[in-house]
Parts: structure tokens; C-alpha cells; sequence
């Protein structure tokens, strides 16, 4: 019976649509041949359950975003040009003084030839010196030879020795300083030192004082003794300690006994030329 009902309701609605046809399709057909568009048509069975699935619906369209015009750039007003300044008037030229004329240039004098260099003088190497015959200065020693110089003047002084040394002096200083007759005197003691190879640098000085027999009045002393025997030249070191030697050996002295005050305190100097 539901399928007769089924039947009899799908039959009506395929007449009505044959009926439509019937009606539309001459209209239509005008409209097509007019616009040439061409509708699809689809023909539905009616049933009581239906497989037609739900058409889906058209997505909305998103709406399209407002597109921000840009502002517009302000352009910004020229500035004014300035003013151009008034040109200065230019001044009348300033007469011009005459230019002093120059002085002629000196003449530059002729450049003097160059001396020719020295030529270089050969190095001397020094010896070694020789084994040093004295040890150094022996104060006692000194002392026992000026003692020995006083006796042996004691016992040769003759009685007239007075008169005799006065006479004698008095001639010899007429020709020589007190200084050069004691020195004359030293010479027979006196032994430089040998193979030295700067005999220059060996001057070496002795103050003596003597009393009025002519004898040694005290020990000799080296003057500047501290730069002579403390000096890394060995050969100045001998010079000063046979210096002092001559001058004790030779005593006592030969000395013009009415000029004691210019003799009594006397230095004397020793050089390789003394000898």
C-alpha cells in the first residue's frame, strides 16, 4: 500500500514536470537560441529513503581588505633665495714702490784643501815587566837608611866643612837652583826602570827635608803617592819606590849652608832624561 502511495506520487510529479516541459521548452528554446546558455537538468526518483547527500553550501567570499591609499607627500615650499649682496666697488690700485735692488751676492771663499789624516801610529804592546827587584816601600827600612846616612855624615864631616860647603855652594848656586844641584846629586843613585814602554809616564816627584849638614832631616816622601803605588802600572810603581831609594843612598847632600832656608824642605823630580 506505502509502495502504491510512493508510485502514484512519483508518477504525479513526472507529469507535472512533462507538463512544465510542455510549457517552458518552446520559451526556453527562443532564450537559448537568444543567450545560448544551456541549463542541466536532473531528474530525481522519489523513494522513501533517499541517498541524495546535502549539497554543500557555497563558501562566503572573504571580503577583500581596504587597501590604504598613501598619503600624499607634502612638498615642502622652496625657501627663498637670498638676497645676492651688492658687489664692493673695487678700490683704485696702490702704486707700487720700486723694488731696492738687490746687493750682489758675496763671493764665498775658496774651501782650504783637508788636512790629510794622521796615519795611525802602530800599537806598542807592552812588555811583561821584569820580576820586581823591591817589594815595596818598608817604612823601618827607611828609617834604618836615614839613620846610616846621619852616622856616615857625622864621621866624615871634616873641621873646616863649615866653610868648605859655603865656598862651594856659593859658586854652584850661581849657575843652578837649589832644586837642580840637589837633582845632580840624586843622578848616580838614581835607576830608571828599563824596557818601560811609556818612559814619558814614569815622572815621579820626592819632597825631602834635610838638616843643615846636608843630611836627611826625615824619611822621603812620595808626592802623590797614592796615585803612583796604587796604580795598575806596575812600571810606576818601581819608578816611585827606586826614587825614594836614590834619595836616601846619595844623602847626606852637598848644599850651600848660607841658603839652608831655601833648601831645607826641597822637592825633586825623577824622568827617564834625569839620568
Amino acid at each position: 500500500m506505502r509502495a502504491f502511495a510512493s508510485f502514484i506520487i512519483s508518477l504525479g510529479l513526472h507529469l507535472s514536470l512533462f507538463a512544465s516541459a510542455f510549457i517552458y521548452f518552446p520559451r526556453a528554446a527562443n532564450e537559448l537560441d537568444s543567450e545560448s546558455v544551456l541549463v542541466p537538468i536532473e531528474l530525481v526518483t522519489l523513494a522513501e529513503d533517499t541517498n541524495i547527500r546535502a549539497a554543500r553550501p557555497d563558501p562566503e567570499p572573504e571580503p577583500e581588505p581596504d587597501i590604504v591609499q598613501p598619503p600624499e607627500p607634502v612638498v615642502a615650499e622652496p625657501e627663498p633665495e637670498p638676497e645676492a649682496e651688492p658687489e664692493p666697488v673695487p678700490l683704485p690700485p696702490e702704486e707700487e714702490a720700486e723694488p731696492e735692488p738687490e746687493p750682489e751676492p758675496e763671493a764665498e771663499p775658496e774651501p782650504a784643501p783637508p788636512e790629510p789624516e794622521p796615519e795611525p801610529e802602530p800599537e806598542r804592546t807592552a812588555p811583561e815587566p821584569r820580576q820586581r827587584e823591591e817589594q815595596g816601600l818598608d817604612l823601618d827600612a827607611l828609617s834604618s837608611l836615614v839613620d846610616r846616612s846621619r852616622q856616615q855624615s857625622a864621621q866624615n864631616q871634616p873641621a873646616d866643612e863649615g866653610e868648605t860647603r859655603q865656598g862651594a855652594g856659593a859658586g854652584t848656586a850661581m849657575t843652578a837652583t837649589m832644586s837642580d844641584l840637589f837633582r845632580s846629586q840624586t843622578a848616580r843613585c838614581w835607576r830608571e826602570p828599563s824596557d818601560a814602554p811609556d818612559p814619558e809616564s814614569l815622572r815621579v816627584s820626592v819632597e825631602v827635608q834635610l838638616e843643615r849638614d846636608g843630611s836627611l832631616g826625615a824619611a822621603p816622601r812620595l808626592v802623590d803617592a797614592n796615585r803612583v803605588l796604587g796604580s795598575s802600572n806596575s812600571y810606576l810603581r818601581l819608578a816611585g819606590e827606586r826614587a825614594v831609594r836614590a834619595v836616601i843612598e846619595c844623602a847626606p847632600y852637598a848644599m850651600p849652608a848660607g841658603q839652608y832656608q831655601q833648601w831645607r824642605r826641597i822637592t825633586v823630580n825623577f824622568e827617564p832624561s834625569n839620568r
